[in-house]
């Protein structure tokens, strides 16, 4: 089974079926299937778990539920322990997209699985041994922590980012040619000077303040059109002034 469909999401201990349901839409809606639910505290299958699964009741129709984690851990060959708190034992925690990273690359087609602990209390010491690695969610907030469903939701996204491909907007850049920008430039030029324009030092100096704006952009040929034709009525303007307002009497 491909990444990422070949990591199984486990619920150690869960007390409300409210995040369960919500686990189970986030696993779906990511593109997720295999829940694993150990010894839960709750119906794991209640009304409210599938209220909260929304569309993804399949995933609580067919997620697992066993009575240890040892059990839910069978098969893998790699697993990441989700824990927000620290630990007598200092393990090296990762961040999501880098426990996420290490899945893709150990595990490609192997069963793998993401821990997650109960609601109230987390992962105990021993269940987070179990696990190959350890990974926590930084919050803004030192002392407060995502709830069970944001926190599989969060792992649920980077699985599924890892398994884009990379991604470019789909824009064809048509940037106008050196020469069709010293045309404008050319035209500005004879503008202003027909404008009584009287730059501070010379008319080579102002127009390099110019070039120093435009050369910052990515212009297109669309966009030197669009410059164009704002000198064009500018030159029109200046052509045929409005006449003075006439004099009463």
């Amino acid at each position: 089974m491909a990444f990422p469909a070949n990591i199984r999401i486990v619920l150690v201990e869960p007390e409300t079926s409210g995040n369960v349901g919500s686990a189970a839409r986030a696993l779906w809606t990511l593109g997720l299937s295999e829940l694993v639910v150990v010894a839960p505290r709750c119906d794991p299958r209640d009304v409210e778990a599938y209220r909260l699964a929304h569309a993804a009741g399949c995933v609580l129709d067919s997620l697992q539920i066993v009575p240890t984690l040892e059990t839910a851990l069978a098969g893998t060959v790699f697993s990441v322990a989700t824990t927000r708190r620290r630990r007598r034992v200092a393990y090296p925690v990762f961040l999501p997209a880098e426990a996420v990273s290490q899945l893709k690359q150990r595990c490609p087609d192997q069963p793998a699985a993401i821990v997650f602990g109960r609601e109230s209390s987390g992962l105990t010491n021993p269940e987070l041994a179990l696990c190959s690695i350890h990974s926590s969610i930084p919050c803004a907030q030192e002392d407060h922590s995502l709830n069970l469903a944001q926190a599989v939701l969060v792992y649920c996204h980077e699985l599924h980012q890892a398994s884009l491909a990379p991604h470019e907007a789909q824009f064809e850049w048509r940037l106008v040619e050196h020469s069709e920008m010293e045309h404008f430039y050319a035209r500005l030029e004879r503008l202003l000077e027909r404008l009584g324009a009287h730059p501070a030092t010379t008319m080579e100096n102002y127009l390099a303040r110019f070039r120093r704006v435009f050369s910052r952009m990515a212009l297109e040929t669309r966009d030197v059109r669009l410059l164009h034709k704002l000198l064009t009525r500018i030159e029109a303007a200046q052509a045929s002034p409005c006449p003075p307002p006439s004099a009463d009497g």
